[in-house]
């Protein structure tokens, strides 16, 4: 059995608040919950994307009531929750101007809620809410109603022309589109230490891209061998902090990300990459990195072609996170 944590969590929202948790380490869960209406959002931990919309945005809905595992990305200290929100017309397929794209719906909003899981006690560490005022501007209130300072910044670009053509659109990830991003700042002490936390911070240097690429070939080597145990030695730091935040086993874990018919049965079988196709993003300081396409930033070098059971082509992907860990790059979520 594992001895009660004492978790202190200090909120700093314009005034100081403290918010003390005594929680059994084994349950604690820290989550964001979100509830988007009529808009694209998305909501980040440490700059690290946790979930967005962006699906339901494209298809014209732009809506979404969802949770995501923020623990993974938290650390002892100082950490940023961050959340975007974007208008609906970006992802119009009609002739729009920039203008006329950036025009948020009168009821369109967001709201993020940090929230700690101890047993069966909720409560909100802190909140963003996000809703537009009788300027069409996105303005921003914490759980207390206090106002949040939001700033407008450029979503994740594109290139055409590195991927293969039948599954890209260009409106999946609008070109110029703007977001407004709201952001809070949160001292926690108490948590686990995750194997990224002292982690070789991303520089860009050729030596360091080099090992992020070998990282990338040997994984894909070892989804291609199809072998499960040499996949779970590598992806070991990935799985510990799974399990440690979901309770659920390293085993149940892996075989929930690498299904059997994509390993064993090979379904999931990683093209030659094309280091051109694929940039850097960092995130946390540096301490985490991933390998993006230029032209749908959701997929990684770990890209492989599937047959659906309507017989239908599709193309699929890995997307893990890596940090620099004793001089080699490791998959550490």
């Amino acid at each position: 059995m594992k001895k009660s944590t004492l978790i202190t969590l200090l909120v700093f929202l314009g005034v100081g608040m403290v918010t003390t948790v005594h929680a059994n380490s084994i349950n604690l869960k820290i989550r964001s919950l979100f509830n988007i209406k009529n808009s694209f959002c998305s909501i980040k931990t440490n700059e690290v994307l946790g979930m967005d919309n962006r699906k339901p945005a494209f298809s014209g809905r732009g809506g979404g009531i969802s949770s995501t595992n923020s623990l993974l990305f938290l650390e002892n200290g100082s950490n940023t929750i961050s959340l975007e929100i974007g208008a609906l017309n970006w992802f119009s397929k009609d002739n729009l101007t920039e203008k006329e794209r950036s025009v948020f719906s009168k009821d369109a909003g967001c709201k993020l809620d940090l929230v700690n899981f101890d047993g069966e006690t909720k409560k909100i560490i802190t909140s963003i809410d996000v809703t537009i005022n009788k300027n069409g501007v996105p303005v921003g209130k914490n759980d207390k109603g206090e106002l949040i300072t939001g700033k407008e910044i450029l979503a994740e670009n594109i290139q055409e022309g590195h991927i293969d053509s039948n599954f890209f659109n260009k409106f999946y990830f609008p070109k110029k589109m703007k977001l407004y991003e709201f952001s809070q700042q949160v001292n926690i002490h108490g948590v686990q230490e995750w194997g990224w936390v002292n982690s070789t911070p991303y520089n860009n240097k050729t030596e360091q891209l080099n090992k992020l690429r070998a990282a990338y070939t040997l994984m894909a080597e070892i989804i291609n061998s199809k072998d499960r145990k040499k996949l779970k030695e590598y992806d070991h730091v990935a799985l510990k902090a799974w399990s440690y935040t979901t309770g659920e086993s390293e085993d149940e874990i892996l075989l929930s990300q690498y299904p059997e018919e994509k390993l064993e049965q090979g379904k999931a079988r990683i093209e030659p990459i094309n280091w051109d196709d694929y940039e850097v993003r960092v995130m946390n300081k540096g301490r985490i990195v991933q390998l993006f396409n230029k032209s749908k930033p959701t997929f990684s070098p770990l890209t492989y072609y599937y047959i659906d059971e309507e017989r239908e082509k599709f193309l699929g992907y890995f997307a893990p996170m890596f940090s620099q860990i004793n001089g080699e790059f490791v998959p550490v979520i």
